[in-house]
């Protein structure tokens, strides 16, 4: 019923650009974290504060790692990212 879509070899990701993949959820991750913890310390303005931090910082996180990854993704493996 449901088949695994074949994802050809050109469209994979490199190993840089998993590496980019995985500090991407570890930082999302980790400002999750910050923000709720620093939001409970006022749980009246809980929703305000999260809103105002979470939503900037990971917003620049996913930007950044767009970036980074279709930069990453012309580079052969001994290749430097300009």
């Amino acid at each position: 019923m449901f088949e695994p879509r074949h994802i050809s070899q050109e469209d994979r990701l490199n190993g840089r650009q998993r590496t980019v993949v995985v500090m991407m959820n570890l930082m999302l991750l980790a400002e999750l974290t910050v923000c709720m913890y620093l939001g409970q310390q006022d749980p009246d303005n809980l929703t305000v504060f999260f809103l105002k931090t979470f939503l900037p910082m990971a917003g620049a996180t996913l930007i950044i790692a767009r970036i980074l990854i279709k930069r990453l993704a012309d580079c052969a493996p001994g290749q430097v990212a300009r």
